[in-house]
C-alpha cells in the first residue's frame, strides 16, 4: 500500500527541471544554458550539484558541451535507452560524495598502510604506479589503474573493514557519472602527470613508513581531485 520514501538527489531533480522546460518548449535544441553560477543561484544548489547535473544531462544525450563556449540543448528525450540510464542515474551515488567518503577513509586506510605493509604489498603498489607511468596517454585504462593502486594500499593496511570500505568505494567509481567527471579532469592538460607526481609522493611516504605524510599526501591529492572535477 505504501511506497518506499526516497530522497531525490540534488542533481537529478535539476536534470528533472531541465528535462520539463525542453517538453514545455521553454528550452529548446541549440539554447545555451546559463553559465554554472548562475545556475547555482536560480536552483539554489551548489555549483557542485550544478556540476553533476550537467554532466548527468550530457550522459542523457541531452545536453552537449562544447569546449569553453558552453553546454548547449540537444534534447534526445526520445532516445531508446533514456528512461533506463535516467533510473541508472538516479541509483548511482554522487561524485562529490564519494570524494567525500574517500577523503574520510582513504586518509585513515594509507596512514595504517604505512605502517603495516610488508615488502610484497609495497612492491604491488609500486607495480601499479609502474603500469600508470606506461599509459599515460590511455584515459580508460590508467582511471582503471588508478582504482587498482588505491585497492593495493587498502590491502596493505591489514584491516579487513577498511578494506571492504575500500572496494565498495572502488566499485562505485564503475558508475557513469563518476567516469564522466573524471575523464573530464584526467584530460585536464598536465593533470595525468600531476595524478602521477602525487601517487609517486603517497607511495614514498608509505614505503618510507611516514604515517603522517602519507595521510597528508593522499588527503591533498583527493582534494586535489575535487578541485579538478569543479574546473571550468
Amino acid at each position: 500500500m505504501f511506497n518506499k520514501v526516497q530522497t531525490k538527489k540534488v542533481y537529478m531533480k535539476i536534470v528533472e527541471q531541465i528535462r520539463d522546460l525542453i517538453k514545455e518548449g521553454k528550452l529548446k535544441p541549440g539554447d545555451k544554458l546559463p553559465p554554472e553560477q548562475i545556475l547555482s543561484k536560480e536552483f539554489g544548489t551548489s555549483r557542485p550539484s550544478v556540476r553533476e547535473a550537467l554532466s548527468a544531462l550530457e550522459i542523457l544525450g541531452i545536453t552537449e558541451s562544447r569546449g569553453g563556449k558552453g553546454n548547449f540543448i540537444r534534447n534526445n528525450l526520445g532516445f531508446p535507452l533514456y528512461e533506463q540510464i535516467f533510473k541508472e542515474l538516479e541509483e548511482e551515488e554522487s561524485p562529490f560524495e564519494i570524494l567525500e567518503a574517500r577523503k574520510a577513509v582513504e586518509t585513515e586506510i594509507v596512514g595504517l598502510s604505512a605502517k603495516k605493509a610488508t615488502k610484497e604489498e609495497i612492491d604491488a603498489i609500486k607495480e601499479s604506479l609502474n603500469k600508470m607511468k606506461e599509459n599515460m596517454t590511455d584515459i580508460p585504462k590508467i582511471m582503471k589503474i588508478d582504482r587498482e593502486f588505491h585497492i593495493n594500499i587498502a590491502r596493505a593496511a591489514h584491516n579487513n573493514l577498511l578494506f571492504s570500505m575500500m572496494i565498495y568505494l572502488a566499485d562505485l567509481l564503475n558508475e557513469k557519472l563518476w567516469i564522466k567527471m573524471k575523464e573530464k579532469s584526467w584530460n585536464i592538460p598536465g593533470c595525468p602527470q600531476k595524478y602521477l607526481e602525487e601517487h609517486i609522493e603517497i607511495f614514498n611516504a608509505i614505503k618510507n613508513k611516514d604515517s603522517k605524510d602519507a595521510r597528508k599526501r593522499m588527503y591533498d591529492h583527493l582534494a586535489g581531485v575535487e578541485q579538478d572535477l569543479l574546473s571550468e
